[in-house]
């Protein structure tokens, strides 16, 4: 019996060292990069929503833009207390840009250069939310 438990502990102890080295081994690069996947999770729904305002507002319908980023802030809101918790700064780089795109629109008379730019810098942190840079497909 001693032989038997003996010989499972030789064996044990070794794979299990093994696979927590390569678990760590594998996540320690990507959190060097920082890129850790999507730090906030999936954003998808809030880039499309953006990415509808963008094509609204390069029609130069800036009331109707105006509308559907509402749509983006309620649902950024909303998920603030989910989104928050998992990284707060990444949260902050996309609230900070998406309060610039709303006060852009909101301007009485927005020009559509600087909402594009809004929107274009918006869309890049959704995209990449800890660097803010364009994520190309």
């Amino acid at each position: 019996m001693k032989q038997i438990l003996l010989a499972t502990a030789l064996i044990a102890v070794p794979v299990a060292g093994f696979t927590a080295f390569n678990l760590l081994a594998s996540a320690a690069p990507a959190a060097a990069s920082g890129q850790q996947g999507q730090p906030l999770g999936d954003l998808s729904q809030m880039t499309a929503i953006i990415a509808d305002v963008r094509a609204i507002a390069a029609k130069g319908d800036f009331t109707a833009a105006e509308a559907r980023i509402s749509d983006f802030e309620t649902l950024w809101d909303t998920g603030e207390p989910t989104l928050k918790p998992k990284n707060a700064e990444a949260w902050k780089h996309i609230d900070k840009a998406a309060d610039a795109a709303f006060t852009t629109l909101r301007n009485g008379a927005p020009k559509a250069a600087d909402v594009e730019q809004a929107l274009a810098n918006l869309q890049a942190w959704l995209s990449d939310p800890v660097t803010g840079k364009p994520v190309k497909s």
